[in-house]
């Protein structure tokens, strides 16, 4: 009997702690998200001084859950996303609309997709 609570215990242990790190995942998700769609707006209209500015707070927000986000999720997700800065740093500086517009887009996607994968699903399960 003893281990039939323990083991129920620890399945809603395993369950709660699932769901608040999707619930975090998602939430900063949404605020990178929101960042990144205010940047497009800067870069779109060539406000240069302006989108570094904001780069440089959308870098500075992800370098604190960038090593939160490696405990709970793929490494490779996140080296994308590094990568992906990166390059928007140095588009942004060349003031290169196109391709800074371009890399802004893939950081979308990722950003958007990895509350997705997180989320219980037969998808992700199976």
């Amino acid at each position: 009997m003893k281990q039939m609570i323990f083991a129920i215990v620890f399945l809603i242990a395993i369950i709660t702690g699932s769901l608040m790190s999707i619930h975090y995942i998602s939430n900063q998700s949404e605020a990178l998200q929101k960042q990144l769609v205010d940047l497009e707006k800067h870069i779109d209209i060539e406000e240069w001084n302006q989108a570094a500015a904001l780069y440089k707070s959308i870098k500075q927000k992800w370098v604190s859950i960038d090593h939160k986000w490696s405990m709970l999720i793929d490494h490779y997700e996140i080296d994308y996303i590094n990568m992906d800065l990166g390059e928007l740093e140095a588009y942004i500086n060349a003031r290169d609309k196109t391709n800074a517009l371009a890399k802004i887009s893939s950081l979308q996607l990722l950003v958007k997709h990895i509350p997705e994968k997180e989320y219980p699903s037969l998808k992700n399960i199976l």
